[in-house]
């Protein structure tokens, strides 16, 4: 029961699906680390189909584009990109620590903040027309929305992981969500992660370089946090799933013209 009040914790505060309210007790939320790909699963899941679907939309890839980003962007609500901006503000300040800190909290929003959504937005709009464009092919189709169906669940796997980094501030949500955190749980989440990871052998060995992506992206990211913040906060947890996401659509694109073995 704890688990299924983890879940609804995490798709209520993650997403803008109807999620029955729950109360936030110690108990349930030392599961929500563990809960959030499965979130992923789910939002991964809906973008795959509406992938599927946009195939079918006779019109340009560029509009089909524009609605795969829209989509992502809805169904988090915003959350992660709202935390990515924050971050751009804070990083490219160049000021100390504690300033970059403040930043964060602050919400008015800066000219990077402009700039960062702006370029993840066409980035990512840049994608999926050119994941349109090949998935004429029955085998590059599938594999694509394969793909776009576990990325959403890669980033949240690093999402739950970087619950058990330190904490830059000693308050904000991502302290409260991750107030009950029980460090065995990271060994749980890893092993799924890689479980999730080789999932992608069947489609051929050039796949693993998407879920590669994303963890050494969460390596780097969560050293770098540490480093220039003194942890993490929820705005640099945000910041981390756009980011981890949108390398990963761009490992995806780089690798959708190269040839690998596949397995069968």
């Amino acid at each position: 029961m704890h688990l299924l009040a983890a879940l609804c914790i995490s798709f209520s505060f993650l997403t803008t699906l109807p999620t029955p309210y729950v109360e936030w007790t110690p108990s349930r939320l030392r599961y929500v680390p563990s809960a959030a790909p499965v979130v992923g699963v789910v939002v991964g899941a809906l973008g795959a189909l509406l992938f599927g679907a946009l195939r079918f939309w006779e019109v340009s890839h560029a509009l089909r584009a524009v609605v795969m980003t829209f989509f992502y962007l809805t169904v988090t609500g915003g959350l992660h990109m709202d935390g990515f901006m924050d971050a751009c503000d804070a990083v490219f300040s160049r000021k100390g620590r504690e300033e970059r800190l403040e930043i964060l909290s602050d919400t008015h929003v800066g000219a990077f903040a402009v700039m960062g959504c702006a370029a993840v937005l066409m980035l990512k709009a840049g994608i999926f027309s050119e994941l349109f464009t090949s998935s004429h092919s029955v085998f590059f189709s599938g594999s694509h929305m394969i793909l776009l169906a576990l990325i959403p669940v890669y980033s949240r796997f690093g999402l739950g992981l970087l619950f058990f980094m330190p904490f830059a501030k000693e308050d904000g949500l991502a302290r409260t969500l991750g107030a009950a955190r029980v460090y065995k749980d990271r060994l749980f989440i890893l092993a799924v992660y890689a479980l999730f990871g080789a999932a992608v052998l069947p489609l051929g060995l050039k796949w693993l370089f998407v879920p590669l992506t994303g963890g050494v992206t969460f390596v780097f990211y969560s050293r770098y946090c540490v480093k220039n913040f003194g942890g993490v906060t929820g705005d640099l947890m945000g910041a981390y799933v756009e980011l981890s996401e949108v390398l990963m659509l761009l490992t995806l694109a780089a690798m959708k013209g190269q040839t690998g073995p596949c397995i069968s």
